[in-house]
């Protein structure tokens, strides 16, 4: 069994890093939550998915170790700079839950065409299967977000909380801070120095930092449309995530992320409340960072489950 368990602290760090203010979270309100189920506060979607990147980059299964083994076996493959993450919730951690993660052999495959290297991995929280699903490095996006997108003019003079273009997109806008991806990476059990040590000036911000802001961005987007976060609270059903790898190791402290966020889709099924929303992170030069697929259940279907 891992050594990993949560507290109330490490939901705080994760809390305060991404400004995510859902009453899921919050130690003092979360029973404001009408029908909460959770009893007290859970941790962040993606401080876990924090912790399925820093595990997986620990793991000896994982894409580097691939790499090294196979040596010039691979010279003919398409370099893999970005980095997926298909993740299904199927439970929640609370302050005092041991977790862990249980990480498959990697192998080398293709998805809709595009060569990746997937490692399939399994998080347990007091040896219960919490999240399930993919950590994937590719040639290119396999996740492809906001469709179309605006003119990037468009979105990088767009006013911060504002609607763009005839698609409604919701832009926040946000910023790379070096002590918030510290204490995001502190939140998830990760030696922070091992990404961000300014003593030898070495800043490598983790994949799961810029994507988290999504959160913040969700709750923003559905505030302003006057939703009911009390009375009507959405849980997370799946993520899907795609992130220029190449583009993250440019990235410095306070570069600009303008964040789109679609509005809400529903799923296919017609028996299902699930919605999807697309989102994607445009840069200051005009370039995707990252899209993103998140699909969302209000917290009303699954009590009456």
């Amino acid at each position: 069994m891992s050594e990993f368990i949560i507290s109330q602290m490490h939901i705080e760090a994760a809390r305060n890093s991404t400004d995510d203010f859902n009453l899921f979270h919050d130690k003092n309100r979360w029973h404001h939550i009408q029908s909460n189920p959770f009893e007290g506060p859970i941790a962040l979607g993606f401080q876990l998915g924090c912790f399925v990147e820093d595990q997986v980059n620990r793991s000896s299964k994982n894409y580097r170790h691939y790499l090294e083994s196979a040596g010039s076996m691979l010279g003919h493959l398409e370099p893999f700079n970005f980095s997926q993450y298909e993740l299904n919730f199927a439970g929640s951690v609370k302050p005092g839950d041991n977790i862990e993660l249980v990480v498959r052999d990697g192998r080398y495959s293709e998805v809709s065409g595009i060569q990746c290297f997937t490692n399939r991995i399994a998080l347990k929280a007091n040896r219960k299967t919490v999240l399930l699903g993919y950590k994937r490095y590719s040639s290119e996006h396999l996740i492809k977000g906001v469709v179309p997108l605006p003119k990037l003019s468009e979105v990088i003079n767009g006013k911060d909380r504002s609607f763009i273009g005839v698609h409604r997109y919701f832009l926040k806008r946000k910023y790379m801070i070096v002590g918030n991806a510290k204490n995001f990476l502190a939140s998830a059990f990760a030696e922070q120095s091992e990404y961000i040590d300014e003593f030898v000036d070495k800043v490598s911000f983790p994949e799961m930092y810029p994507l988290s802001l999504v959160s913040s961005a969700l709750l923003e987007r559905a505030k302003a449309e006057g939703h009911n976060l009390v009375e009507k609270p959405m849980i997370y059903v799946s993520h899907k995530l795609s992130i220029d790898r190449g583009l993250l190791t440019k990235l410095k402290s306070n570069d600009v992320l303008n964040i789109l966020v679609s509005p809400r889709h529903s799923t296919n099924d017609q028996n299902s409340d699930n919605v999807t929303q697309f989102c994607c992170c445009v840069l200051s030069n005009q370039q995707v960072l990252f899209h993103a697929e998140i699909q969302l259940a209000p917290l009303s279907a699954l009590i009456n489950r």
